[in-house]
């Protein structure tokens, strides 16, 4: 470790840059493989449109018939609630 820090204080101000200049343009080039690649990946497994809207319209239809039965089960408690109330206040009075 001292060997290392050694090496980098013996070094002048313009070594040290070309060594900085080379690490950030393999880091860019690095960085460019790594976009490309991504892309690529991106392009190969990209879905069709269509795909998407229909399993979108898919899930929003399942939801919604989902919900319309818990509404439908709600009204049904409710009401039930209501007439048991009447029948309730009609025979204790």
């Amino acid at each position: 470790m001292n060997e290392q820090s050694n090496d980098k204080s013996s070094m002048t101000r313009k070594q040290y840059r070309q060594q900085r200049e080379e690490a950030d343009r393999e880091f860019q080039e690095r960085d460019r493989k790594r976009i490309q690649v991504e892309k690529e990946y991106a392009r190969t497994h990209r879905q069709a449109p269509e795909e998407l809207v229909s399993a979108q319209q898919e899930l929003t239809e399942h939801k919604v018939a989902k919900l319309k039965r818990k509404l439908n089960w709600t009204i049904l408690y409710l009401v039930l609630g209501i007439i048991l109330v009447m029948l309730i206040l009609f025979f204790v009075d």
